[in-house]
């Protein structure tokens, strides 16, 4: 009778010999031994269970990179050019990896928005849950939060795991003057996250709506992000944009104030800009700089963003995150 040859399908991924198998005694001497647990403490190798992707490609090379990951906790722009879509596109042109919790879903484009739909306070915190559970961020942006209700949820859970390197760009004023927010959240949002915050990011609109002062020039910019400095005790990035002084913005920290000298580009298309800087400053704290060189490095990744000038879209078109380099 006919000898029946075993199927390649009835093998087993346990039954196939590991890695070693297929190497010389000098190439297994160099493959490194993964341990865990108590193992690990006798430095006693688990190849069992290690070695299992590997047996599905013997030349598949362990994954051993990282990249820093930061958190986004903002609004979803349908049209691709801020809030969440504009936080990921720029922390992975700046080198780490973004994860999400979106706040709130919007229907808008380069024209203006047509409808909001806040997620739930449950599945927000079910998100950020998800998130530090797993991977957890080496900093945090938050951008808009549309209510009261989402910003105590936000500040608990940041509170519970501690987080990071937070930057809040407060969202409560357009540069046009538009009140983004109303008096109850412009209060919970300074009593809840201002002081989870590493540095807080508002435009001339906006803090003169928390200083309640009016700012015409560099000397006022200088007194109002003292006195918000002063009052909620939060470094403060200022900026100035076309408002005041062309493209300089002040940071003020530690009792200091420093101006980052910026350069003016003539770029109609600045939909996302704020959204973008803050999103830049935590992934280069992420990534372990200071905070002055994390704004510094930032405000010249914007700079780049508009000098690309990309042209999208029938109004405030979208920034180039790329930087030009994709052809």
């Amino acid at each position: 009778m006919r000898t029946k040859t075993p199927s390649r399908r009835s093998t087993s991924l346990s039954a196939m010999p590991p890695p070693e198998h297929f190497m010389n005694q000098s190439q297994s001497a160099n493959l490194p031994r993964l341990t865990t647990g108590a193992a690990k403490h006798q430095g006693k190798p688990l190849r069992k269970t290690s070695w299992a992707p590997l047996r599905m490609n013997t030349m598949a090379q362990i994954a051993t990179s990282t990249l820093p990951a930061v958190l986004a906790i903002s609004g979803s722009d349908s049209s691709g050019g801020a809030g969440m879509q504009a936080d990921l596109k720029t922390m992975l042109a700046c080198g780490v990896f973004g994860m999400s919790a979106i706040t709130a879903l919007t229907a808008q484009n380069t024209t203006g928005v047509r409808a909001i739909m806040e997620v739930t306070p449950e599945v927000l915190k079910q998100q950020i849950d998800a998130v530090f559970e797993d991977i957890r961020p080496d900093a945090v942006k938050i951008g808009m939060l549309s209510s009261s209700e989402i910003m105590r949820h936000v500040a608990s859970k940041l509170r519970q795991y501690q987080a990071r390197h937070i930057v809040l760009d407060p969202v409560m004023v357009s540069t046009s003057g538009h009140r983004l927010m109303n008096k109850d959240a412009e209060e919970t949002l300074q009593k809840e996250l201002f002081p989870l915050a590493e540095v807080i990011t508002p435009n001339i609109p906006e803090a003169e709506a928390l200083t309640g002062m009016q700012i015409t020039d560099a000397a006022s910019m200088e007194n109002a992000a003292c006195a918000l400095y002063g009052t909620f005790h939060v470094s403060v990035l200022l900026k100035g944009g076309h408002c005041i002084n062309d493209a300089n913005d002040l940071l003020y920290a530690n009792g200091h104030s420093t101006w980052i000298h910026g350069e003016r580009v003539d770029n109609p298309n600045t939909h996302g800009t704020g959204c973008t800087l803050s999103s830049a400053i935590a992934s280069n704290l992420a990534r372990g700089f200071s905070l002055e060189a994390s704004v510094r490095r930032s405000k010249q990744y914007l700079t780049d963003a508009l000098k690309s000038q990309m042209n999208l879209g029938h109004g405030s078109g979208p920034l180039d995150h790329t930087l030009g380099r994709i052809n």
